[in-house]
């Protein structure tokens, strides 16, 4: 028996177990291929759909998020919050480099947050909400690249090493925006009770190369938001179709 297997006994592992089987399977769905040697970046649609949920969040006025347009006013407000993965499945890795360098190669894409304190990249993903009837848009999120890493392996073999100071993706692995990240959800506040339709759109602007690029820039999920009147109902994994 081998040791991952073994360790899949304990209770103390399940968790991480069942995360690197979910991961598998995305990684059968999204094998590296011949890409001339440039990345290929799609979202891991599980994740995405699995960890959406509802949260009440209160925001004041010299908040982040609020100074950044990540929600539309201070106060309470709701929120459809959910991870993120970017993966990178072509047979090269997306080389970013160091954001506070100016002879930086996306320089023109990079913009300094002073309330967070670091760089963004402009226009790399989109959040959006659209009725499900006729995909007219609802809400926009506001989600801002900020530190493209290897959290999380997919395929292949070792992390070329990027971090928030030499940034990139490396070939089978995944950079992870968890839920509880500022704009790492879509206010909600107000979008009366309807089914609806959570898209997510990476790349958008075509910044990066990504070769022949196979695999989708954009997921989407079916969810129904209840009535804004009621509480918060936490996981959505149940309503997603």
């Amino acid at each position: 028996m081998n040791k991952l297997l073994l360790a899949c006994l304990f209770p103390v592992a399940l968790a991480a177990c069942q995360s690197l089987g979910e991961r598998a399977v995305v990684a059968g769905r999204f094998p590296i291929y011949a890409n001339d040697g440039k990345p290929d970046l799609t979202v891991d649609p599980e994740r995405f759909r699995s960890t959406m949920g509802i949260v009440d969040r209160d925001f004041d006025v010299g908040s982040c998020a609020f100074r950044e347009g990540a929600v539309e006013a201070p106060g309470p407000r709701r929120l459809l919050h959910f991870d993120t993965v970017v993966l990178n499945s072509g047979d090269g890795d997306l080389v970013i480099g160091d954001f506070s360098d100016h002879n930086n190669l996306y320089g023109q894409l990079i913009e300094y947050a002073p309330c967070h304190g670091h760089f963004h990249i402009n226009d790399f993903s989109s959040y959006e909400l659209l009725r499900a009837d006729d995909q007219s848009l609802v809400v926009a999120g506001h989600k801002l690249g900020f530190c493209f890493r290897d959290n999380l392996q997919y395929n292949g073999g070792n992390s070329n090493g990027y971090i928030c100071s030499h940034q990139g993706i490396t070939s089978g692995w995944g950079d992870l925006y968890e839920r509880q990240l500022d704009g790492q959800w879509i206010d909600i506040t107000d979008v009366p009770e309807g089914d609806y339709v959570v898209r997510v759109t990476i790349n958008a602007s075509g910044s990066f190369d990504e070769g022949r690029n196979l695999y989708p820039n954009v997921v989407e999920t079916r969810i129904h938001i209840p009535d804004p009147g009621k509480a918060a109902e936490g996981s959505l994994a149940s309503s997603t179709r």
